[in-house]
């Protein structure tokens, strides 16, 4: 199952919500730009599909959150 990675980068001073190459949000804080993403990626958890967040640090390698399973349906 293809797994969903959205990507939180400061960008020109604002902080940009990705999803592969679309812009989804920009943001003025990191922490509003987090909230952005994991909002999204809880919504495509509902959906039925995996995902996780990748934010840009300004050091070095991204961090990266825990995949974001996909919601366990109910019997």
């Amino acid at each position: 199952m293809p797994t969903l990675e959205y990507v939180v980068r400061l960008q020109d001073g604002l902080w940009e919500v990705r999803l592969e190459d679309r812009l989804l949000s920009v943001q003025p804080t990191q922490m509003a730009a987090l909230s952005v993403a994991d909002a999204l990626a809880h919504a495509a958890a509902l959906r039925g599909e995996r995902s996780r967040i990748l934010v840009g640090d300004l050091d070095s390698a991204p961090i990266e959150f825990p995949v974001i399973e996909p919601a366990k349906k109910r019997a």
